[in-house]
């Protein structure tokens, strides 16, 4: 499956369906090398390799209350009275045996001593006025109140299997158990460029006819928010000397993101430039709406060449469900096109004249039964960012012909 260029707008061609287009990114994805890096800069990133424990957590018998480490059978009835011998604090590690008759006064997290089994709560305890004695009020039972070595895990365990993101849940526990680095899948740079003479830079002067460009910010965020390394190289005006130089640019970058000048207008000149620099084209065009002139290409050294609508929404919707699952898998995760939710609508949706299968921004929620819900939001079009304002996730209707009433079934895509 090959795209030519040069006939983009002067022959008729079909268009992919999104299973088509998914099998097609599908076939030519593959993860990226691995690397070893410090615990501290994984966050993000997705392990190449499962990490086992190399000890047992915790590493000691641990009180896990404040209060005095006993012997059980000293105080197997309540009202048991036994000789304070001193006090442990978390951290420390005197040579201490408890024998027949002691207690120790310890802290939470410390190391229960020799001879002890239990800990009593300071809250069940006396202690009388001198000091030197406690009297165990309550009954106490061996183990109570104390976490035994290895008990959150044994020594070879496995910690964390792979591929996993990291995130601060599992960066702690790998520092936990004294993890300092981690083998991950090399993190991909995306280069990002937007086209045409009618964009500006945020905060640059505009001439009538010319708007603000969203499309690098947005795909930026987007880039950052599937953990790679984002690239913005700009925007890049309708010039081809200009065009050239810029992709010839981004194809340093193992993704690349072009928005605009996709289409078959006059101006149009990307698919050309891109093909004369040793992109491959495998589609041009996807039945779907928005996003219906999306292209898809691997450049000379194997590089994912995604060129992607200029109307904002279009592009949004388009790196979402393309260009998102190359950069997971990429990162190590299996290859798959990108994970649905099953939800129920929230109001009905009229029928449309065009039966392309449509994204529609929505909103989702949870109710207090755990059923997922999902409105789609007010947007005029894919040249409407404020339509995307309130939603976190996209609504698949694979036949826009149909009515969708309030409470059918429907298939959302997560967008955070």
């Amino acid at each position: 499956m090959t795209a030519n260029a040069s006939n983009w707008g002067k022959q008729p061609h079909r268009l992919l369906e999104l299973d088509e287009a998914w099998s097609a990114i599908s076939a030519e994805l593959a993860p990226r090398p691995i690397e070893t890096v410090p615990l501290a800069n994984a966050v993000g990133r997705t392990l190449a390799r499962a990490v086992y424990a190399g000890g047992d957590f915790p590493p000691f018998d641990k009180a896990m209350m404040d209060g005095f480490a006993v012997r059980s059978a000293d105080c197997s009835a309540a009202g048991a009275k036994l000789k304070i011998v001193g006090l442990r604090q978390a951290g420390e590690n005197q040579d201490i045996t408890l024998n027949r008759g002691e207690a120790l006064r310890i802290n939470t997290g410390a190391m229960l001593p020799k001879g002890a089994d239990a800990v009593a709560r300071i809250e069940d305890c006396t202690v009388s006025n001198d000091g030197g004695e406690v009297s165990i009020d309550v009954a106490v039972v061996a183990s109570k109140h104390v976490a035994p070595r290895g008990s959150d895990y044994a020594s070879g365990a496995l910690l964390l299997p792979k591929p996993l993101e990291i995130n601060a849940a599992r960066l702690a526990a790998l520092a936990t158990a004294g993890v300092s680095d981690v083998d991950v899948y090399r993190q991909a740079e995306v280069a990002i460029l937007t086209t045409g003479n009618e964009t500006v830079s945020i905060g640059a002067p505009r001439a009538a006819g010319q708007i603000v460009d969203s499309n690098g910010p947005m795909l930026t965020a987007l880039v950052e928010r599937f953990d790679a390394t984002a690239r913005p190289l700009g925007i890049v005006p309708d010039d081809d000397a200009m065009l050239k130089t810029a992709i010839q640019d981004s194809l340093s970058s193992d993704v690349v993101l072009i928005a605009g000048g996709m289409s078959m207008g006059t101006h149009d000149l990307v698919p050309n430039i891109a093909e004369s620099l040793g992109v491959r084209w495998i589609f041009h065009g996807v039945r779907m709406r928005p996003g219906k002139p999306v292209a898809y290409g691997r450049g000379p050294n194997g590089q994912h060449v995604f060129g992607l609508p200029g109307n904002p929404v279009s592009a949004f919707v388009c790196a979402t469900v393309f260009a998102q699952m190359t950069i997971r898998t990429l990162h190590g995760h299996p290859i798959r096109p990108p994970k649905m939710l099953r939800a129920h609508n929230a109001r009905r949706l009229d029928p449309k004249g065009d039966d392309r299968p449509a994204f529609l921004p929505a909103l989702i929620w949870q109710d207090a039964k755990g059923k997922h819900w999902a409105d789609a939001c007010a947007w005029r079009g894919s040249g409407d960012p404020f339509g995307l304002v309130m939603a976190n996730g996209l609504i698949l209707r694979r036949d826009p012909t149909g009515v969708l009433e309030a409470g059918d079934g429907v298939y959302v895509v997560e967008i955070g």
